[in-house]
């Protein structure tokens, strides 16, 4: 059930999620597992993350992976369209310290079956685009990297 459902008029919202300094340290050394465990914790049900989203969308539970997407890979290309699934909602938080320097990697939105598509592009450190997925009609899929690396947690909360 929506929190906010004010803030979904286009079927995402932007917000700043407060990351601790160690974050940044941590996609600065490019120390993946660590910060997988990291947000293992912030996503549990008493994790601040879990918390943070609870704020917009009521679920119980938050897969997550992170997702790194380069230019430099030959095999990088744009996303297929997709809705989740059964998946409730959906977010990316940007792991990105640089995001002026990506070229690329946006995030495109759309209600399933329609030409017309909202373009996301990669935010600032620490902002999480929280979006709907294939249970209220919404598709999406990320665009090709072109310059730059795209590093974002990307998370589904289901019941």
């Amino acid at each position: 059930m929506f929190k906010r459902q004010d803030l979904f008029t286009h079927g995402y919202y932007l917000q700043k999620f407060s990351l601790h300094p160690q974050v940044q340290k941590l996609v600065e050394l490019e120390k993946w597992n660590e910060i997988d465990q990291l947000f293992i914790q912030l996503t549990s049900p008493v994790g601040e993350l879990f918390s943070f989203i609870q704020n917009f969308h009521s679920f119980s539970k938050i897969e997550t992976m992170l997702s790194i997407r380069e230019s430099s890979n030959p095999d990088e290309e744009d996303g297929i369209w997709h809705d989740d699934g059964s998946r409730i909602f959906a977010f990316s938080l940007s792991l990105n310290l640089h995001p002026d320097k990506i070229e690329g990697g946006e995030l495109e939105l759309r209600l399933k079956n329609e030409e017309v598509s909202e373009m996301i592009f990669t935010p600032e450190f620490g902002t999480a685009i929280l979006f709907l997925t294939g249970i209220h009609g919404y598709e999406h899929r990320t665009r090709q990297v072109k310059k730059g690396r795209r590093i974002m947690l990307v998370g589904w909360c289901s019941d």
